[in-house]
């Protein structure tokens, strides 16, 4: 089961990935959202993600409008690809497409939050 995952996603899809990450919190799931910072250079900037999804278990994508056309979050999703990572995919709409590049990668696409249970273990003892 996993631990940790790096979730991915574009400023229109900021408020998904928080639920996913508020919703993984309480399983004690470790998950990086990054927040932009400007002020950083785009070579820091790309080391610290590469950083990041080395250090976790899983990558997951949020699907969006924009994050369906989004150089970073492909970027970030080869850099997983190539690190062997677990690639999961949740849609903020539910007629989005898949881009085509995700056909390489093997993702596993989740209808609802609700289905990263079945991959995510719970660290809370009850």
């Amino acid at each position: 089961m996993l631990k940790s995952a790096f979730i991915s996603y574009s400023t229109d899809a900021s408020t998904k990935a928080k639920q996913v990450s508020g919703y993984l919190e309480p399983l004690g799931v470790d998950t990086f959202v990054f927040e932009k910072n400007l002020r950083k250079k785009r070579a820091s900037l790309s080391r610290s993600i590469k950083d990041q999804i080395e250090r976790l278990d899983a990558v997951i994508m949020i699907l969006s409008v924009e994050s369906r056309e989004s150089k970073w979050v492909s970027h970030e999703l080869g850099i997983a690809s190539g690190m062997n990572k677990e690639i999961f995919v949740i849609k903020t709409s539910h007629n989005l497409l898949l881009p085509d590049y995700l056909d390489r990668y093997g993702v596993t696409v989740l209808k609802k939050i609700e289905d990263l249970d079945t991959y995510f273990e719970s660290k809370v003892t009850e």
